[in-house]
């Protein structure tokens, strides 16, 4: 009896890692037409971490709970968002999975999407935008924008286009894609 307490004490006092729903969405790889994969996405947060994590199940079923297909645990930024979630953008070439992200603090506001796609049976980011309103100077606001088109490889960086280097399926593949990784391979310029 003395040992069950102590471990239930043990268990009790050790501290949670409660994890956070963000968002949830569904939809069809194919789009409208239904002809793909049906999946479900889930953002979601765990206390104490600064990135959300991003969980897709995949089943040929809309009404079956799928199996999980994708887990990236550093998708997005959590720490100073005050939006965060997902929606699902049907277009002719399918659905479009976006990560969406608005933040602000004393430093800088601003909204980061990231927009997934599974293609050949992969998960591939096929562009991403950031902007952002750096407060250097309360009355001279420095504004960032930077839009990645990755199915193209190109890169406008407020407002002027430029081509990325050659861009193979690792690079798009959003399993190695976190919240920093368009600056880390300098696709994005940063501010500071």
């Amino acid at each position: 009896m003395r040992l069950t307490a102590l471990a239930l004490s043990l268990l009790l006092a050790a501290p949670a890692t409660a994890e956070t729903l963000l968002s949830a969405v569904a939809g069809n790889w194919a789009g409208p037409s239904n002809t793909g994969a049906y999946f479900r996405a889930e953002l979601s947060w765990t206390q104490g971490e600064e990135a959300n994590r991003l969980r897709i199940w995949n089943s040929p079923d809309p009404s079956s709970a799928g199996e999980l297909d994708f887990d990236n645990t550093a998708i997005s930024l959590g720490a100073f968002a005050r939006v965060q979630k997902l929606a699902v953008v049907d277009t002719a070439d399918g659905s479009i999975l976006e990560v969406i992200t608005e933040f602000a603090d004393e430093e800088a506001e601003g909204r980061v999407v990231m927009q997934l796609q599974y293609i050949d049976s992969r998960y591939k980011v096929v562009g991403y935008q950031f902007q952002e309103l750096l407060y250097n100077e309360p009355e001279d606001p420095i504004p960032t924008e930077c839009v990645l088109d990755l199915r193209n490889g190109t890169a406008t960086v407020n407002g002027m286009p430029r081509d990325l280097p050659p861009l193979d399926s690792e690079a798009v593949n959003a399993s190695g894609w976190d919240f920093s990784t368009a600056f880390k391979r300098g696709y994005c310029p940063r501010n500071n």
